[in-house]
C-alpha cells in the first residue's frame, strides 16, 4: 500500500466500513473530501478548504472535539448544502444553529436524543412558528450529520410541531384607527397602505424602490417564492406614495436608512402599539386585509393570487369563502382583473387605451 501524507488530511473508515479522508483544521472541525488522493476534485477541494479555513490573526479557536454538536455546526455552516441557500434563510439557520453551539457545542452529537429537541423546542413555545422551526433546522442538520457519518439515525424525525394560530385579517375599525393616528404623508402610514393595497410579505415590502414603482405599477419579485408580481397601484396607494418619494426606497428608517425584514417588523410592530391597536394585529395581517379586500370586489382566488402571491390557492380559499362579493358593477376591480390577467405567467400587463376599454 502506497503511504499517503498530506497537511491536514486522515485517513479512516466509515460505519459501512469502507476508506474515506478528511480534512481536519481547528481542534476537530472536519470535511470529507471527495474521489482519490491526489485526484483533480480531491486536490482541488483540499485547496478550497486550506483557504477556508486559514486562521485569522487573533482568532482563538473554541476547542470543539471531533464527533461534537459544535464541530457539526461549523462543518454544516462550512459545506455546499449550506451555501447554496438564499442569504435570508441562511440567516435564520444562524439565529438557530449559532446559540445551541454554544451551550451545547462540546457535547457528543450521537448522543443527541428525541427529548433533547422537545425541550429546545417547547423553550420557545411562547412563538411556536419559531419553535416549529428549530425543529425544521435541527432535523436537517441531522440528516446532513447522517450523510457525513457523525450519527445513524435522524432524532428529530416526526416530532410534533406546535399549533400555530392563523394570523388574521385587520377589521375596518382597526384600519380607521390606524389610519386616524397615523396621518397621511408620515411613514408608519405608508407602510400600512403599502402592505394594504399589495398584499406582500414585509421582506418584500421592505426591498421595494422607486425603481419597482413606474407607470402606475410596482414590480415584486417575492423573496419565499421568487415569482414575479407586476401589481397595480391603488389610487389611494398612488396619493400616499406622491406626498414624498425623497430616497430610493419607498420605505426608510428615521435616519433615512433601509429597512431589512426583522427592522422593519420590529419597527412596524412598535407603530402599531402607539396606534392603540391590539396585539393580534400586525403587519403579515394586512396582507390577509389585502386578500379578503380582493374577495370583496368579486375576484377570484387566481386573480387574488396573482396580487399577492400566494401558490396554496387553499388559503386564499378560506377568505373567500365566508365573503360575499360587493355589486360592484364590472366585479373585480378593473387595474386588478387587468394584474390576474397579465402576470398569470409572471408577464407584465399590457396596459389598456382608453379607445380600447369595452363602453358601456
Amino acid at each position: 500500500m502506497i503511504k499517503f501524507e498530506m497537511p491536514f488530511v486522515e485517513r479512516g473508515k466509515g460505519r459501512d466500513g469502507r476508506v474515506r479522508y478528511w480534512y481536519f483544521r481547528r481542534n476537530g472541525r472536519r470535511w470529507r473530501l471527495p474521489g482519490t488522493p491526489l485526484s483533480e476534485v480531491f486536490m482541488e477541494a483540499h485547496r478550497r478548504l486550506v483557504a477556508l479555513t486559514e486562521p485569522s490573526p487573533g482568532a482563538a479557536p473554541r476547542g470543539y472535539m471531533p464527533g461534537s454538536l459544535g464541530v457539526l455546526v461549523d462543518d454544516y455552516f462550512a459545506s455546499p448544502e449550506f451555501r447554496t441557500k438564499k442569504l435570508s434563510t441562511q440567516k435564520i439557520y444562524r439565529q438557530i444553529l449559532e446559540p445551541l453551539a454554544e451551550r451545547h457545542g462540546h457535547k457528543p452529537v450521537d448522543r443527541l436524543e428525541r427529548k433533547h429537541i422537545r425541550e429546545w423546542r417547547d423553550a420557545r413555545r411562547q412563538t411556536p412558528g419559531m419553535a416549529n422551526m428549530i425543529v425544521r433546522v435541527i432535523r436537517l442538520l441531522m440528516a446532513y450529520a447522517i450523510d457525513r457519518d457523525y450519527r445513524t439515525d435522524n432524532p428529530a424525525l416526526r416530532l410534533q410541531m406546535l399549533p400555530i394560530g392563523e394570523w388574521r385579517a385587520w377589521s375596518e375599525e382597526e384600519c380607521a384607527a390606524f389610519e386616524a393616528h397615523w396621518p397621511a404623508g408620515s411613514m408608519p402610514r405608508r407602510a400600512y397602505m403599502l402592505a394594504k393595497f399589495t398584499g406582500q410579505r414585509c421582506g418584500d415590502l421592505a426591498r421595494m424602490t422607486r425603481a419597482h414603482y413606474k407607470d402606475n405599477l410596482i414590480r415584486v419579485v417575492q423573496q419565499k417564492t421568487g415569482a414575479e408580481l407586476w401589481i397595480p397601484v391603488h389610487r389611494a396607494l398612488a396619493a400616499e406614495l406622491a406626498t414624498s418619494l425623497k430616497h430610493m426606497s419607498l420605505l426608510t428608517k428615521a435616519d433615512g436608512g433601509s429597512f431589512d425584514n426583522d427592522s422593519l417588523s420590529q419597527w412596524f410592530a412598535d407603530v402599531i402599539g402607539k396606534a392603540g391597536l391590539p396585539d393580534r394585529c400586525v403587519l403579515h395581517g394586512l396582507r390577509k386585509t389585502a386578500a379578503v379586500m380582493l374577495a370583496e370586489v368579486g375576484c377570484s382566488t387566481h386573480e387574488i393570487a396573482s396580487i399577492t402571491g400566494h401558490r396554496a390557492l387553499k388559503q386564499i380559499e378560506a377568505y373567500t369563502a365566508s365573503r360575499e362579493p360587493e355589486d360592484h358593477g364590472d366585479g373585480c376591480d378593473p387595474q386588478l382583473e387587468r394584474n390576474a390577467k397579465g402576470t398569470a405567467d409572471a408577464k407584465r400587463p399590457r396596459r389598456v387605451s382608453a379607445k380600447q376599454k369595452p363602453r358601456g
